[in-house]
């Protein structure tokens, strides 16, 4: 999970694949405003169906000496699931990734 998510900051892009797929009914001259990320967010919620995780990302060359930008990425699940619970995140945050916690807690 955290590959795809470094994939998403790597591109610099919320839409999943540059250059999207041909068939792909989608209006590329509002991309720029609407797709792009023009800096490293402290923190990237990306919601899904997919397993829930919580993950610090260092991400990108800054040059010699610099340390990378570093990004707490998180994928607190669906709060509800069927019947049963789901799962959601408690993140506190305190002005950087290092100095921040999160936690996965299901219902």
């Amino acid at each position: 999970m955290s590959r795809l998510s470094n994939h998403i900051l790597g591109q610099r892009s919320f839409y999943p694949l540059y250059p999207p797929a041909e068939s792909v009914p989608l209006d590329f001259s509002l991309a720029p405003e609407a797709l792009s990320i023009s800096l490293i967010p402290d923190i990237l919620i990306l919601p899904s169906d997919m397993k829930y995780f919580v993950k610090v990302l260092s991400h990108g060359e800054r040059g010699e000496g610099e340390k990378p930008v570093k990004c707490i990425c998180v994928n607190p699940g669906r709060l509800a699931k069927g019947e049963g619970g789901g799962t959601f995140v408690e993140l506190n945050y305190y002005g950087s990734p290092d100095t921040s916690n999160a936690s996965i807690i299901g219902i």
